[in-house]
């Protein structure tokens, strides 16, 4: 297997280059397969990338410098084909390719494999799964075969095709000239368009259109995770007061923001140039932390724009971000506006912001205020809200969600729906607090996308971190930001 990095900033931007070594070290030492000027802000062993052959994987992991997959920090990932990689903060950006062709399994062990994928996830998976190995793990006779099919078939269709694609030749050459005199504006409409398709399937998925065996399945996993919960607590008063009352300080917050495009006043009016190219809708956690309802949670869920690739594509070009609608639930409690101009960011390099709301009746969390060293190997409490609204509705019992969502028109009203039928609660797991470093904490508690910006309560019950990132693939790391970092943004 080989691996290849597209240089997308830093002194080699424009470059590729493709390396068969088992391991890659990156940095600025002089032995280092991927090197870099000391005036690159990269240290001297910055990462190391390994080929695991046994797992047909690439193994990234950061040594003496932080390392940024895809907007996410980590210490150690595993690669996927396209990722993007930062090698420290602002650094060189690089993208992360496996080329094509690059032999890891036969391809009776990709039919294999497949036919594996299907029975799980169906016959679209299954072709999914195998045209990726044949296009990245095949050897070259395979591709060689799988070409010339692939040239029999285009032969035939061009044979058939040949008298109609010559007539229409020159309606072709006058389409594509024009498509070249609009190129931006084809080029942007085209990628709204794909990203609104993708936030009405979102919008599908989040009103509760899942499958019930989805449903139940996440159901089965969510109860059994509460009865370990639950039996970590017994006896233990500061874990129990955290069920039983900080809980209702963890708030679901749900956004929706618009990037908006510059405005032409040359060829287009006022009102053209406000309409909002692009729409997104996302969900995060946070919880309170002040008697003046300052809420802590992640700058990428305060700042969401700032963690998503497309969006920053989009800025590029010269567009304007801002929210349509921000809001924190809190349990047992109607969804409560924030104001975006109280979003306060840390500027310390750390993936935690601070906003305010106006809510009554909700607990403040105990922040833990000195060495959270003391407890490492402690078990420790993660709330929030992994899956957004998925996890919510998995939990409610099936009369009250066929009752909200038939009372519901979008993810607004169903957020509200819910809140008023005190349905919305914030997920609990448990692990043990494996790693304290200066600017992150490694445990084992599970969560996942959505479950950003959620408490983590060590042993005392008291806060002692703000969960932030989960390592893809594998749920014996994820990541949480010292508590310390928060309490400098609180007045």
């Amino acid at each position: 297997m080989r691996a290849q990095f597209l240089h997308l900033s830093g002194p080699y931007r424009g470059k590729t280059m493709t390396s068969g070594q088992r391991r890659l070290r990156i940095g600025t030492a002089p032995d280092a397969i991927l090197r870099f000027p000391q005036r690159a802000h990269v240290a001297k062993n910055h990462a190391e990338i390994t080929f695991a052959e046994a797992e047909c994987s690439f193994h990234l992991t950061a040594l003496e410098g932080r390392v940024f997959v895809n907007g996410w920090e980590v210490r150690e990932v595993i690669l996927e084909h396209n990722d993007l990689l930062e090698i420290g903060l602002n650094g060189p950006k690089l993208r992360f390719r496996i080329p094509a062709g690059s032999t890891c399994k036969p391809v009776r062990q990709m039919l294999r494999d497949a036919h594996q994928v299907r029975r799980e996830s169906g016959l679209l998976a299954f072709a999914h799964a195998l045209q990726r190995d044949l296009l990245f793990q095949s050897s070259w006779q395979a591709r060689l075969v799988m070409g010339v099919l692939v040239v029999a078939v285009a032969f035939s269709a061009a044979y058939m095709g040949g008298t109609v694609g010559t007539q229409r030749t020159t309606k072709r050459q006058e389409s594509f000239r024009q498509q070249q005199a609009n190129s931006w504006t084809v080029q942007m409409t085209a990628l709204r368009e794909q990203l609104q398709k993708q936030l009405e399937e979102f919008r599908h998925e989040q009103a509760g259109h899942a499958s019930r065996e989805e449903l139940a399945e996440l159901r089965s996993d969510l109860a059994r995770r509460a009865q370990v919960v639950d039996t970590l607590v017994a006896g233990n008063q500061a874990l129990q007061r955290v069920l039983d009352e900080y809980s209702r300080g963890v708030c679901l917050i749900h956004g929706v923001f618009a990037l908006q495009k510059p405005p032409d006043e040359q060829n287009a009016s006022r009102q053209e140039s406000e309409e909002p190219l692009l729409q997104m809708e996302y969900f995060g956690s946070g919880f309170l932390a002040s008697a003046e309802g300052h809420v802590i949670t992640n700058r990428h869920v305060a700042e969401p724009w700032s963690n998503d690739e497309t969006a920053a594509q989009l800025l590029a070009q010269g567009l304007t971000p801002h929210f349509v609608e921000l809001t924190a639930s809190f349990p047992g409690k109607e969804p409560v506006p924030v104001d975006p101009t109280t979003i306060r960011l840390s500027g310390e390099g750390v993936d935690i912001a601070v906003m305010q709301v106006h809510v009554e009746g909700v607990p403040v969390l105990p922040l833990y205020d000195g060495d959270v060293r003391i407890f490492r190997g402690g078990h420790v409490i993660l709330l929030g809200y992994p899956t957004g609204l998925n996890s919510v509705l998995a939990r409610a019992e099936p009369d009250l969600v066929a009752d909200v969502l038939a009372r519901a028109t979008d993810t607004r009203t169903l957020i509200i729906e819910l809140a008023a039928k005190g349905a919305i609660a914030p997920v609990i797991t448990q692990g043990a607090l494996n790693e304290v470093r200066q600017r992150r904490l490694v445990y084992d508690a599970e969560t996942t996308f959505g479950g950003s910006g959620g408490p983590v309560f060590g042993p005392d019950g008291t806060v002692i971190g703000v969960n932030f990132a989960i390592t893809r693939g594998f749920g014996g790391s994820n990541f949480g930001v010292p508590i310390e970092f928060a309490r400098r943004l609180l007045p």
